[in-house]
């Protein structure tokens, strides 16, 4: 046996741990140094994420702490007018860098509620994140808008946000492109608009989100999310990885959520029309965007295999339906199977997709009785069952 040798390879593994240790410790060092005094943030529920349940139901909290997998002493609550109560932690685990608490939700009256979450270092308050509700009504009213007033158009925001809190929906689902210019001013003018509304906004984003991609993250954060909201369940995706396309993950995700929610009516939102605009579109330069490649036609056959009730999009700022089989539909508006559903710019450049539809600026008032579709009309205050173009 070579004992120089040996010794001479021990010495070598000795030096190897210690450097590993040495670094080890330096990482430790430099993570204490960044995370601390010790802070954390919510992910979700949030404005454009909200939880929305009965009290004494439970609800999933994840936080975002400065130092992995440590978390604070801290207490939560929910505020608003109807009350206050301390929100009781009754699970806790860690989701990669997230932790995750389920907690118990109070017996307060129905309403909008704020999160207050508090540490020795921090006050946080989270408004427009819980919705409670005792019981649902049979007829429910969802909005959705697209394409929001870029800036220079901000009053257009303010007139949409006046008239929704006179007509009084019960949820605002926003489908994508916020933001334009990669303004970060603008999305934090956004949010604080739409915190105006003592309603539900359930959120995912469009193209243009990615112009200021870090900042809508900071102030939203809402992209892939399930909201189950009385009889229907909401998904709502983000479409514009590489433009137009679902990521493996995020369809993934959508086909298992379309597997667990057996007996509901369901609800998908996501930027990106799933049909081509057709011959009569204006090209590229012109602005018609483009439509979903990425799972297209996987997407299509799970949307016949789970009875899918109705398809969102935006993208287009030009109002426009599809049937199941990507047709053109303007004739009626009880056809079978799933309605896929393009909604013009709220506020941003109208265009012509389909020279057969006015080029106009508003959003779509869509209705559910019993849970089930009864009609998606643009701008119409209680609608009669109509035409995708509004007429009777």
């Amino acid at each position: 046996m070579n004992i120089p040798h040996a010794r001479r390879q021990q010495g070598s593994a000795r030096a190897a741990f210690m450097a590993g240790c040495v670094a080890l410790l330096v990482l430790l060092a430099s993570l204490f140094a960044i995370g601390w005094p010790l802070r954390v943030s919510v992910d979700s529920p949030r404005l454009g994420s909200p939880w929305i349940a009965q009290p004494q139901a439970l609800m999933s909290l994840r936080l975002d702490s400065s130092i992995p997998l440590l978390l604070p002493k801290m207490s939560l609550s929910l505020e608003g007018p109807g009350g206050s109560a301390a929100l009781s932690v009754v699970e806790q685990h860690w989701d990669a860098d997230d932790a995750v608490l389920s907690l118990r939700l109070p017996e307060l009256p129905d309403g909008s509620y704020a999160l207050r979450l508090r540490t020795a270092n921090q006050d946080t308050l989270v408004p427009r994140a819980v919705f409670l509700r005792h019981e649902w009504p049979q007829q429910l009213h969802l909005v959705q808008i697209a394409d929001l007033p870029p800036p220079g158009r901000e009053a257009m925001m303010g007139r949409f946000i006046a008239e929704m809190r006179a007509r009084k929906p019960d949820a605002v689902l926003v489908t994508g492109d916020i933001n334009y210019g990669g303004s970060e001013a603008n999305i934090d003018l956004i949010y604080s608009e739409l915190a105006e509304l003592e309603i539900p906004v359930i959120m995912t984003a469009g193209n243009h989100e990615r112009e200021a991609w870090h900042r809508y993250l900071r102030v939203f954060d809402a992209r892939d999310q399930r909201t189950d909201f009385g009889p229907l369940t909401i998904l709502s995706l983000d479409s514009a990885h590489g433009r137009d396309a679902l990521t493996p993950q995020t369809f993934a995700w959508l086909k298992a959520q379309l597997a667990s929610a057996a007996g509901r009516t369901i609800v998908i939102q996501l930027h990106h029309p799933l049909f081509p605009p057709g011959p009569s579109a204006s090209s590229e330069a012109g602005g018609t965007g483009g439509y979903l490649r990425g799972f297209r036609r996987a997407f299509l056959q799970l949307c016949r295999q789970y009875q899918v009730s109705l398809v969102l999009s935006g993208h287009w700022h030009q109002d426009a339906v599809f049937d199941n089989d990507g047709n053109f539909r303007n004739d009626r508006t009880d056809f079978p199977g799933t309605k896929f559903v393009v909604t013009t710019a709220l506020g941003a450049e109208a265009r012509e997709v389909y020279s057969q539809v006015p080029v106009r600026n508003g959003y779509r008032w869509i209705e559910f009785q019993n849970g089930q579709l009864h009609s998606y009309s643009p701008d119409a205050h209680n609608p009669v069952p109509s035409t995708p173009l509004g007429a009777p």
